[in-house]
């Protein structure tokens, strides 16, 4: 009898021993649980205070780029002043108003569908185009390359509707080509439109890069 009750103490006092054990580690893997989960809630407190920083640092960037742009406008502007002449001035602003009464043919005119370039890692939009001016008329529409030049620069200048500071133009014989980069394509096909009303333009070719 006594090594019987000797026999289930020993046994009541192992099951004992493996309670606190299975104890200890269901308390053992909720703490591991527990800092895992801390962990993660952590490492994405950390990344997203990096991606407000960087939001951040983006933003004051383009402040910043603004800011010179708009200096550089300023800049532009009051040489174009000095430099115009009442003639260029005159034909840009016949031009700017030839583009919005006839606005409507000249929207289907210059309208085009941008295409997709790559560039390194990076794709790129292109907005090209050639028109041909169908009521040019060499005989009474002949114009200074240089005037027309000075007008299509001014217009640009002048116009609501173009934003860069970027827009080439070259014009050879009435021929005017445009190149830079805008910020879509309405930029692009306003900027066409204006080049087409200015008296002594024939044709117009456009290549632009789209920085949406």
């Amino acid at each position: 009898m006594k090594k019987i009750i000797t026999t289930l103490l020993l046994a009541g006092s192992l099951m004992s021993m493996f309670g606190t054990s299975a104890l200890f580690a269901d308390q053992n893997q909720s703490e591991t649980i527990e800092q895992k989960a801390k962990a993660i809630v952590h490492d994405a407190k950390v990344r997203a205070d990096k991606l407000v920083e960087d939001a951040k640092a983006k933003a004051q960037a383009m402040i910043e780029k603004a800011k010179e742009d708009a200096a550089a406008l300023k800049k532009e502007s009051a040489q174009r002043t000095k430099e115009i002449t009442e003639e260029t001035k005159a034909l840009a602003n016949e031009a700017l108003e030839k583009a919005k009464t006839t606005s409507s043919e000249l929207v289907e005119t210059t309208k085009t569908t941008t295409q997709t370039i790559k560039s390194g890692i990076e794709d790129k939009y292109v907005y090209t185009k050639e028109v041909l001016n169908k009521s040019y008329k060499k005989s009474k529409d002949a114009v200074n390359d240089t005037l027309i030049h000075g007008a299509i620069k001014y217009a640009f200048l002048m116009s609501q509707d173009i934003h860069s500071m970027k827009i080439d133009v070259d014009v050879n014989n009435g021929v005017v080509e445009l190149f830079g980069k805008v910020k879509n394509a309405q930029e692009a096909q306003k900027a066409m439109q204006i080049a087409l009303s200015t008296k002594g333009v024939s044709e117009v070719k456009a290549f632009f890069v789209i920085k949406e």
